[in-house]
C-alpha cells in the first residue's frame, strides 16, 4: 500500500489540491480545526533543514580535487558555475525588481492571517557584518536558525577537508552517512505533502473566498509563474547565445535537435543527476573536450543549481512584496548569497528546494506557509528548472572546452 502510494504521490497531491479548491470554497470553516497537519509537517522540514545544508556543503566542497592539484580545466570550470550561478540570482533579482506583480494580493488570505513582524536577520549593521557571519559559536547561530553563519562555517569545514584529503576521509565519511539519513528522512517526510497542501492551501483559499480575494490571489500567483518563466528564459538564452558565437560550427537547430533526449530525460526525472549519463553524451557530441565533459557535467550536476537559486531569489522578492517590504541593495545582495549557498548544498535532488526555501523564508521573516503555496506550483516549474539548470550546464561544457588544455 505504501509503495503504492509513493509511486502516485504527484496523483495524490493533484486530488488534495483539487480537494482543498473545493471545500475551501463549499465548506471553508473546515480547514480551522486541521492546522496541526500543515503546523507538523513544517516543523519537520525545519528539523531537516539545517543538517541537510551542514552535511551537503561539507561533503561536495570536501569532495572536490586538492587545489593544490588543480588545472586550467579544473579552474575555468568552477569559474564558469560560479559565474552561471551569479548571473542566473542577478537575472532574477533584476525582473522581480523591475515588474512588481504583487498588485493586489492580500497577505492575510495568501499567508493565512500573518503580517511582517519586524527587520529580517539579513538586515544587520554592515560594520558588524563580518561578526555575525563568522560567528565565536556556531551552536548559538543553529538554535537561532541564523543560516549565513551556518553555511560559512559549512564552507570552511569542505575547503579544510579539500587541502587535508587523506586525514579527512573519515570525517567526510561521517557526513556522507549522516546527510544520507537525512535525505531519506525527507523524502518519509515529503509523504506528507498532499495532506499539508490540502491544509494550507485550502485554509488560504477559504480566507480568500470569505474576504472576496480570491480571484485576485490566484491571479497573482500565476502572474509569478509566467514571470519566473521569462527570466528562465533570459537565463536559457545567454548560455545558448554565448555557445553560437564560440562554435560557428554549430547551428541552433542542430543544438536544439540534440539536446532533446536531455530535455526529455529532465522534464520526467526531474533530477540533474538522473539526466547527467545523457547529458555526458550529447556534451562530447556537440564538440565538448572529453576531459573537460568528464569532469564538469559530474560537478556541475551535484552544486551547479543555477535555475533553482533564481527560483528561491524570484520566491522570496515575491513574497517580500506581498507583505509589504522592499528590501534595500545590502540585504538583497546577502539573500542572494544565501540563495547561491543552499543552492550549491541542495543541488541536484528533488524535492530538497523545499528545505532552501526553509532556511531563506526563516532568515527573510517570510512565514514557512508561503512554502504550501509553492509546493503545488513546484512539481510543474521544477521541471522547466531542472531542464533549463542541465542544458545550462552541457553548454557550459562547450564554454570551458574553447579554454586552453594543459
Amino acid at each position: 500500500m505504501l509503495k503504492l502510494y509513493k509511486k502516485n504521490i504527484n496523483k495524490a497531491i493533484l486530488i488534495a489540491l483539487i480537494a482543498a479548491f473545493s471545500l475551501g470554497t463549499m465548506i471553508p470553516h473546515i480547514f480551522a480545526h486541521l492546522t496541526f497537519i500543515s503546523d507538523t509537517f513544517i516543523n519537520l522540514l525545519k528539523l531537516c533543514a539545517l543538517p541537510i545544508i551542514i552535511t551537503s556543503l561539507i561533503v561536495t566542497i570536501g569532495g572536490l580535487p586538492n587545489p593544490s592539484e588543480l588545472k586550467q580545466i579544473v579552474r575555468n570550470s568552477v569559474i564558469y558555475i560560479i559565474a552561471s550561478e551569479i548571473i542566473a540570482v542577478a537575472i532574477g533579482l533584476i525582473v522581480f525588481n523591475s515588474i512588481d506583480i504583487s498588485g493586489n494580493l492580500n497577505a492575510s488570505t495568501l499567508l493565512k492571517g500573518v503580517s511582517y513582524t519586524g527587520s529580517t536577520s539579513t538586515a544587520i549593521d554592515t560594520s558588524q557584518i563580518f561578526n555575525y557571519i563568522f560567528t565565536a559559536n556556531i551552536f548559538n547561530s543553529l538554535v537561532k536558525f541564523d543560516v549565513l553563519p551556518i553555511v560559512i562555517f559549512s564552507i570552511m569545514l569542505g575547503v579544510t577537508c579539500c587541502f587535508n584529503k587523506e586525514h579527512s576521509k573519515p570525517f567526510l565519511d561521517f557526513f556522507v552517512s549522516t546527510r544520507h539519513i537525512f535525505l531519506s528522512l525527507l523524502n518519509a517526510i515529503m509523504l506528507l505533502a498532499p495532506f499539508a497542501i490540502f491544509v494550507l492551501i485550502g485554509s488560504g483559499i477559504a480566507d480568500s473566498y470569505l474576504n472576496g480575494n480570491l480571484a485576485v490571489n490566484l491571479l497573482g500567483l500565476a502572474k509569478f509563474v509566467g514571470l519566473f518563466f521569462v527570466a528562465l528564459f533570459l537565463h536559457f538564452l545567454w548560455q545558448i547565445t554565448l555557445v553560437l558565437v564560440l562554435y560557428r560550427n554549430l547551428s541552433l537547430k542542430r543544438i536544439l535537435t540534440e539536446s532533446l533526449p536531455i530535455f526529455a530525460t529532465a522534464f520526467v526525472s526531474s533530477s540533474s543527476l538522473a539526466t547527467l549519463p545523457i547529458a555526458l553524451e550529447k556534451a562530447e557530441k556537440l564538440g565538448g573536450n572529453k576531459k573537460v565533459v568528464e569532469f564538469m557535467l559530474p560537478i556541475c550536476a551535484s552544486m551547479n543549481f543555477a535555475s533553482g537559486m533564481m527560483y528561491e531569489m524570484a520566491a522570496t522578492l515575491f513574497f517580500l512584496h506581498i507583505l509589504g517590504v522592499h528590501p534595500d541593495i545590502i540585504e538583497q545582495m546577502i539573500l542572494a548569497i544565501v540563495c547561491i549557498l543552499t543552492g550549491i548544498a541542495v543541488g541536484g535532488i528533488p524535492e530538497t528546494s523545499m528545505v532552501s526555501f526553509v532556511t531563506i523564508f526563516n532568515m527573510a521573516n517570510i512565514p514557512l506557509s508561503a512554502i504550501s503555496i509553492l509546493l503545488p506550483l513546484d512539481r510543474i516549474v521544477d521541471r522547466l528548472r531542472t531542464m533549463v539548470n542541465i542544458f545550462g550546464n552541457t553548454c557550459g561544457t562547450l564554454v570551458v572546452s574553447k579554454s586552453k588544455i594543459n
